[in-house]
């Protein structure tokens, strides 16, 4: 039978000794696990708002291409004059597939949430909401959105020709006010 206050044979040597975490150590343990916590949060949120402007221009791209394909449509079957009427066409009706945060055409938004995509069918615009926008600089108006539009290309003329002929060289989705979402 052991005693109280004799050694444990297990652990020679720690006779009087407090076996566990003293306070401080418990302390300190506490106050790293808070500070790591607190670096992988804002890491976390970084990531995140960086994921958000990574599927904002890749969603931009998707509907670039879908315009050149029809585009490119239009060429093949010989209609090129109809080429501008592309800037009329909402580019989300081009895709194979709806996109997750496409919530659709809208004359007078409100209340859309951020993070969606929608179509402004007064100004003919593809608007993009901002949702994380602690790097995002607001526009003039103190909006945290992207807006594009379809426009059309025209090619320069060549040496010697007229300048005041305009020749259709494509259509694109622009920006119509640059943003600037500084993010690393």
């Amino acid at each position: 039978m052991k005693r109280l206050g004799q050694p444990d044979a297990a652990w020679p040597g720690r006779a009087g000794r407090q076996q566990g975490f003293t306070l401080f150590e418990l302390v300190l343990v506490i106050v790293l696990v808070a500070v790591f916590s607190g670096v992988l949060l804002k890491r976390f949120t970084m990531y995140q708002e960086m994921a958000e402007k990574a599927g904002m221009e890749q969603t931009a791209g998707v509907l670039r291409s879908a315009l050149h394909l029809q585009m490119a449509g239009l060429i093949t079957r010989g209609r090129i004059g109809d080429i501008p009427k592309l800037a009329e066409v909402n580019p989300f009706s081009l895709l194979a597939e709806r996109q997750h945060n496409y919530v659709g055409e809208y004359f007078d938004p409100k209340d859309i949430p951020t993070g969606s995509w929608y179509y402004d069918l007064k100004n003919r615009q593809v608007v993009y909401l901002v949702h994380r926008d602690a790097h995002f600089s607001p526009n003039l108006r103190g909006e945290c959105i992207v807006r594009f539009q379809i426009v059309p290309v025209y090619n320069a003329p060549l040496p010697g020709e007229a300048a005041t002929v305009k020749e259709l060289g494509g259509i694109t989705l622009r920006e119509v006010e640059p943003y600037q979402w500084d993010i690393r």
